[in-house]
């Protein structure tokens, strides 16, 4: 009888369940034993790391409940993001002092709050709200997402899993409040300030 090596566990249902969202650090020959020395379990130092595509980088914004879809994205969803702006300028027209624009199309969930895959979670998980999410973006769509978190208030729309990927390029299309509501068109009345 061979030796069993340390830590080795025998392969059962349970065993298997235990492994969910593991990810395995080197390559393995068919047969060959899996010791926990091989594994990056979610919330291990690296696990995030190792996530990401070549190249991409990690970075979380805050969401409440309706900004982030009233917890129906999961880890490996794609989303849009979009920033709604206001504000109180009187010089502008009631037409065009709120906006809303696509600043991230179709960029990929990595995490929800601790979650990293769907049914794998990291220490300390509240099952509560989802407080934040973490996206796989590039150098500079993470630059311009810390940007759009202080310009105002980002919200996530989640993409059909078949919807063709976004031929839009940079350039985010602007809608503005007068797109909305045709009433903001109307001639402003002296004394009288729409606010939203």
């Amino acid at each position: 009888v061979s030796e069993v090596p340390q830590g080795a566990r025998t392969d059962t249902p349970r065993q298997r369940a235990e492994l969910a969202g593991s990810m395995i650090r080197r390559g393995l020959s068919p047969q060959e034993v899996l010791l926990p020395a091989d594994l990056l379990r979610p919330g291990d130092h690296g696990f995030l790391a190792a996530v990401l595509r070549p190249g991409m980088r990690a970075t979380t914004i805050g969401v409440d409940a309706v900004s982030g879809t009233a917890g129906l994205i999961w880890p490996g969803d794609h989303v849009d993001v979009l920033l709604t702006q206001v504000t109180d300028d009187l010089t502008l027209p009631a037409s065009h002092r709120a906006s809303a624009e696509t600043v991230l199309p179709d960029v990929r969930v990595i995490a929800i709050d601790q979650q990293l895959m769907e049914g794998a979670t990291g220490s300390s998980t509240d099952l509560g709200a989802t407080h934040t999410v973490t996206l796989e973006v590039t150098e500079e769509q993470a630059e311009r997402l810390a940007l759009a978190a202080r310009l105002g208030h980002l919200s996530l729309v989640v993409r059909a899993a078949d919807a063709p990927p976004d031929t839009r390029g940079d350039r985010p299309v602007t809608t503005w409040g007068g797109d909305v509501s045709p009433a903001l068109n109307q001639g402003r009345t002296a004394g009288r300030v729409m606010r939203l």
